[in-house]
């Protein structure tokens, strides 16, 4: 089983629907089992958000694996120093460096997993079957990324945006948003299937993920990823994303499918650092999956998380107003 999955390197797909039928899933939901500290997660998917994630879970004392690509010395440099005081391991999917026992161990011994890309990717059912066994495996609870699908503010401005100013912004495309109604279809299934409850956490542009200034009390959180996150991807002579991560760090939390995009302001929130509607800070989306897994109000329902001005992150206190709340 494992060898199958490691020789197709992550599982993972472009968006493209499973099979025909795209749709949320209609199944029962799974009584609760919240998670406690001390028990197993597995953080699966790509990205810094699936880093931010494990980071999150392993400093709230759960013991993580997080299953990467084959740069891991990437990987470790934005997790940083600190991951070697917690509960956290980094196993290679591909490279000479896999160790296809401490993956199995990992997936049978999960109690949570998260699953978590930060680009327009979904989970095949391929992927599901393997982190999520019906047999052999103790999983409580489920936490999946995906996307706000509702359509609101998208459109031509989201996608001129999209194409002239950050390629990241999300703008509900017709047939990336039927993939993830797909996914979210097949991990409600498969929930169900193996006992499981289940939060879906939905995003739209993803902003930020690292620690901001905050080495030198500029505003940000440590605690996120270190500063190499800013020299990955989109440069700019402003570092707006550094900006982002030292004064937008709150939090809005809505229950369903009703977050809207940006509308026809797309072009000017592209890359602004302030709250805009249709972003979502990634400390924001891992926090959110990573407390769904022990709060009993995240369960058995999906959440769309939104920015808003603020420098600090929510506590966990906050953490369980909002979603009680939402």
């Amino acid at each position: 089983m494992f060898g199958l999955y490691l020789g197709a390197c992550s599982l993972m797909t472009p968006l493209t629907p499973h099979r025909a039928g795209a749709g949320r899933a209609r199944v029962a939901a799974w009584p609760r089992m919240a998670l406690a500290e001390g028990d197993e997660v597995l953080v699966v998917g790509r990205g810094a958000v699936m880093l931010l994630a494990a980071k999150m879970a392993a400093s709230k004392g759960f013991k993580t694996t997080v299953l990467i690509g084959d740069d891991k010395k990437t990987a470790e440099t934005l997790v940083g120093d600190e991951a070697q005081e917690l509960p956290l391991s980094m196993l290679p999917v591909a490279g000479d460096d896999v160790d296809e026992t401490a993956i199995e161990a990992a997936v049978n011994g999960a109690s949570g997993v998260i699953i978590a890309f930060d680009g327009e990717e979904v989970a095949p059912q391929a992927a599901l079957n393997v982190f999520m066994p019906t047999s052999g495996g103790q999983l409580k609870h489920v936490s999946v990324l995906s996307k706000n699908l509702n359509g609101d503010g998208m459109g031509f401005f989201a996608k001129a945006a999209k194409t002239a100013a950050n390629a990241e912004i999300w703008a509900g495309e017709e047939k990336k948003v039927e993939a993830y109604r797909d996914m979210e279809t097949r991990v409600l299934a498969r929930a169900a299937e193996v006992g499981a409850s289940h939060t879906i956490i939905r995003v739209g542009t993803l902003k930020g993920g690292g620690c901001g200034s905050s080495s030198d009390d500029g505003g940000g959180d440590d605690s996120f990823l270190k500063e190499f996150f800013y020299t990955l991807g989109q440069q700019d002579v402003v570092n707006w994303r550094m900006l982002f991560d030292c004064d937008t760090l709150g939090v809005t939390l809505k229950r369903g499918d009703t977050m809207p995009g940006p509308g026809t302001f797309a072009a000017w929130s592209a890359t602004s650092p302030d709250a805009c509607a249709g972003d979502s800070g990634r400390g924001g989306a891992a926090a959110a999956l990573v407390e769904a897994l022990r709060l009993d109000a995240a369960a058995n329902a999906d959440f769309g998380v939104g920015t808003a001005q603020g420098r600090a992150p929510p506590t966990a206190e906050e953490w369980k107003a909002l979603f009680s709340a939402a």
